[in-house]
């Protein structure tokens, strides 16, 4: 956690800045690198064209301007995806570095006031670009908002939406007009037929501020005749630069018109013109764009004063900002600011930061007790993966409660899951309920909009920095639901955390799903890894994504991931508290699951008892919620606090629903009375839950069924220690089980009997266990190994050779080493990553040199090593189009677990460094960063072994 004022990392130094994701921002960046230029571009959206193809202008192809004509020489109609694709290598191709998911927060000026550069946020971390000229090609003039420029309103009422549908809707309250006929012919498949519609309506007739349209448009539109629709809505915005003088059109402006400010350039839609169409017209934008872009470019560039002023808002706040750690793989050092402000907006009861799967249901339920409440999402509709994120289909969980509400409502609607019994939906549909239930309970929500930072009062945030396409705030709060399943907030605000470290690299896999074509609803994905934290990997995961899928109508416009960073809560949910069946006093939702892993485990109890595809359950405790040591946040979803390997079976969709609306009803219940929520009644709360249906009476009346009784774990030791239930019981009670299971190894009848017992005492340490299992890896063969997959992985991730392995590396000494050489030699070019990871984990156990060398020789052979992506020329070489892909994920852990074995063993010759250090630039951020901590760490450190 980083508090205010602090010095901040240097992404970038550029002579010119272009910030915004427009057509207008591409047109800016390419004419201005023409001119020879050093140019850098933060977009604050996952893609480019957010005012060309995010308003569906997809038949462009006869524009004057050439950059749109260069775009659209393909098909026509232009898929988005292809639009997205032909931008972004535009700017590749020039070689203009570029990050998305930017959003700038502040201006950095000299004494004088002249700018020098940006602040932006990406989540709730805070980077600098510097530069001289900055050229604002936000639609709504973010750089000229945020240095408090004066504005004035101008007379623009009508606002337009577009939409992709079957026929005209039927229940829009303003104009609808049919656009353009090639749609019907090119999208056009089997028995569907697809029309572009316009539809219009009055800002007046919507009654609301600008940050509340795109959520009123959306909750006005349920229909089933939409199959698609556009990212934004065609505004001219009610705001104008007071210093602009008045145009009749974008072209008749003058070249002083466009210079906001010393150094910062507009191409936006502050600037005052009559002809207010021209604000919307990609070709007049894009033309624009390139004139800014020229313009900057011929200014001579001023010398970078000594000390940066933060501009961003009217006055400091009486109490610290504080922020995350920006993660940059090479920082261009660091600079040092004063003190930051921001404009105060109005409070709120409850404040939701995220709209997604968890967020949407948790500002609905505190809405409709009557607390003032706010959703914040960044994307252009609320309800996450389930809905712009193409995950429209239930795996598990337990549809009950306000998922059996949500259900029967997008069923009212929606004939595809009418008849898929609610299992399935379209993302339209579901998303549009969303809005309208949240707007109907009297609660609002702000698209496009994120919170980057916290305020601390004490142990308690009582409010967020939002970050919004009209500029950004400080909005207070009573309460706080963190639904960002990134734990953003509580990690903003100084809670305790786990990320990957130098411990493990195991995450599940992560995709970006295609849309082949509208008419298709579903496309599920696990392709790579990403780190939501992580700006550079994000982005080359969104160029990654485009290339696989070139010839599909859309890419989802953010990563679908099912591990993230989570809270070190009041407790922790493990895997042996689900499988053993473990109660708690205060369930707030049971989630039901099998262990859908998406990649491979690190409990140890996997290890003698893996995985199967039989369904459980899994009671929550209210307690997962509660970041340890923080007052008035609840954090649901991915984030919450859960051992990684328990995360499969309570992350599913119709759960995650549950308890974002559990989170909702609590944070109005203490905003209401002040309460904090370790405070409340949680008996009296469960039954509001009961009465709704997300638990059942009998589990509300649950006690913690822990720490079982001698009798139960002496049972589950003379059991079947190959039974998995019986196996969490011994691990969940390991002390208890130690001199019951040396018994068994010792003087069990059954030969196999022992050899599991000394299985599991060699996984908890036990030394006592190294002899059974040096005498079963003697004079060894290799069994089958398991290579990575992520979608579709059930059962064991390792062979039970790895298991043992591992074990001995787990309880052996330096000795044991002896037998694991043989195996080592046995290793080849082709062998199992599961078989690379143990005998690396026993390695940097052991650190004996003999068999760090012996390791180390797997580094010379072919495929072995150079399987790192240090550039987006590397990402782009996994685009295969298979949406489950796993060979580059697969040689990439080997190398790398490979590495960090001869590293920690001792290394040789410096190899496992040299390997990690390339690894540490690696775009996928859970390798970078996996490595960045091993170099970091003392390797004396028992962080050789990634098991619990």
């Amino acid at each position: 956690m980083l508090i205010s004022p602090q010095p901040l990392p240097v992404w970038q130094n550029a002579d010119i800045i272009v910030l915004g994701s427009t057509i207008a921002a591409v047109s800016a960046a390419l004419s201005a690198k023409a001119a020879r230029r050093r140019v850098v571009v933060l977009g604050d959206e996952a893609f480019f064209g957010s005012d060309f193809v995010g308003d569906l202008h997809l038949w462009e192809k006869e524009s004057a301007d050439p950059l749109i004509r260069e775009v659209m020489a393909g098909e026509f109609p232009a898929k988005p995806a292809a639009i997205k694709r032909a931008l972004e290598h535009r700017l590749l191709k020039a070689g203009i570095p570029f990050l998305y998911g930017m959003r700038p927060v502040g201006e950095l000026a000299d004494e004088s006031g002249r700018a020098h550069g940006v602040v932006a946020a990406a989540r709730t971390s805070l980077l600098a670009v510097l530069g001289p000229q900055i050229i604002d090609a936000t639609p709504f003039g973010l750089a000229a908002r945020l240095a408090s420029l004066p504005l004035v309103k101008r007379q623009s009422d009508r606002i337009a939406w577009r939409v992709l549908a079957a026929h005209a809707p039927s229940n829009w309250p303003g104009q609808v007009s049919e656009l353009s006929s090639p749609y019907r012919q090119v999208l056009k498949e089997e028995m569907k037929e697809f029309a572009a519609f316009e539809l219009g309506i009055s800002r007046s007739e919507l009654n609301s501020d600008s940050k509340k349209i795109a959520h009123l448009l959306r909750a006005a539109l349920v229909d089933e005749s939409v199959w698609f629709a556009a990212s934004h809505r065609i505004d001219p915005g009610d705001d104008v630069l007071a210093s602009c003088r008045l145009g009749e059109s974008l072209a008749a402006l003058q070249d002083s018109d466009l210079q906001a400010a010393p150094g910062l350039w507009m191409a936006n839609r502050l600037l005052a013109v009559r002809e207010l169409a021209g604000l919307t017209d990609p070709s007049q934008m894009s033309a624009l764009g390139r004139h800014v872009g020229e313009l900057a470019a011929s200014c001579p560039s001023p010398p970078s004063p000594e000390a940066f002023c933060f501009r961003s808002g009217d006055r400091p706040s009486e109490r610290p900002f504080s922020f995350t750690k920006a993660f940059l793989r090479n920082p261009q050092g660091e600079i040092a600011i004063d003190a930051l402000s921001f404009p105060i907006w109005d409070g709120y009861d409850v404040l939701v930061a995220g709209g997604g799967t968890g967020g949407a249901p948790a500002a609905i339920a505190a809405a409709r007790t009557g607390a003032r409440t706010l959703c914040l999402e960044s994307a252009h509709g609320l309800g996450g993966v389930g809905t712009l994120g193409l995950i429209c289909s239930y795996w598990f969980g337990n549809k009950v409660g306000f998922t059996a509400e949500l259900n029967e409502a997008v069923s009212e609607v929606d004939s595809l899951s009418r008849s898929k019994h609610a299992n399935s939906w379209r993302p339209e549909i579901k998303s549009a309920i969303y809005h309208r239930l949240l707007n109907e309970a009297g609660g609002s929500a702000w698209q496009g909009s994120f919170a980057f930072g916290v305020r601390l009062a004490g142990q308690r945030p009582d409010g967020l920095l939002v970050s919004t396409p009209f500029g950004c705030g400080f909005v207070p709060a009573k309460t706080i639901v963190d639904a960002t399943g990134n734990a953003d907030v509580a990690a903003a605000s100084g809670a305790a955390c786990r990320m990957i470290d130098a411990h493990h690299v195991a995450v599940q896999g992560t995709g970006i799903s295609p849309r082949k074509d509208p008419s298709i609803p579903h496309q599920n994905s696990d392709h790579t890894f990403v780190e939501e934290n992580d700006p550079e990997g994000l982005t080359a995961a969104h160029l990654q994504a485009r290339e696989k899928y070139p010839d599909d109508f859309e890419t989802a416009p953010f990563v679908n991931s099912r591990e993230r960073r989570q809270i070190v809560g009041d407790i922790e949910l493990s895997p042996i508290d689900i499988l053993a069946g473990r109660t708690f006093p205060d369930t707030i939702f049971t989630a039901k699951s099998n262990f859908d892993t998406h990649g491979f485990i690190i409990h140890p109890v996997f290890m003698v008892a893996p995985p199967d595809h039989s369904p459980l359950q899994a009671h929550v405790p209210l307690r997962c919620m509660l970041p340890k040591g923080l007052k008035g946040i609840l954090v649901t979803g991915l984030g919450m606090s859960a051992h990684r390997d328990a995360l499969p079976v309570i992350r599913m969709q119709a759960d995650v629903q549950n308890q974002g609306y559990a989170a909702g009803l609590l944070a109005a219940q203490c905003a209401s009375s002040g309460e904090d929520f370790r405070a409340v009644d949680v008996r009296a709360f469960q039954q509001e839950l009961v009465a709704k249906g997300i638990i059942t009476a009998e589990t509300a009346q649950h006690e913690d069924s822990f720490p079982l009784s001698i009798a139960d774990v002496q049972e589950a030791i003379h059991g079947d220690l190959s039974a998995v239930k019986n196996v969490a019981i011994v691990f969940a009670h390991a002390e208890k089980s130690q001199e019951g299971l040396r018994r068994v190894m010792e003087s069990d009848p059954n030969p196999s009997s022992q050899l599991q017992a000394a299985l599991i005492l060699g996984l908890m340490g036990d030394p006592l266990a190294a002899g059974p299992l040096e005498n079963f890896l003697s004079g060894a063969a290799w069994d089958e190994g398991w290579n990575y997959r992520g979608m579709g992985q059930f059962g064991a991730s390792m062979s039970l050779m790895d298991a043992r392995i591992i074990a001995l590396g787990r309880c052996g000494g330096p000795t044991s080493a002896h037998v694991l050489i043989p195996l080592v030699n046995q290793l080849e070019a082709t062998s199992a990553f599961s078989h690379c990871r143990a005998v690396a984990l026993a390695a940097a156990a052991f650190k004996s040199s003999d068999l760090t060398s012996a390791l180390a020789r797997l580094l010379d052979l072919p495929t072995l090593t150079g399987n790192s992506f240090q550039t987006t020329e590397d990402m782009l070489s996994d685009s295969d189009g298979d949406t489950t892909s796993t060979q580059f994920r697969n040689l990439a852990l080997r190398e790398l677990y490979v590495a960090r074995g001869v590293y920690l063993g001792g290394d040789f010759n410096d190899r496992g460094r040299s390997i990690l250090e390339t690894y540490t630039r690696d775009l996928r951020g859970h390798f970078a960063r996996h490595a960045m901590a091993v170099l970091e760490s003392d390797s004396s450190l028992h962080c050789s072994l990634d098991l619990a």
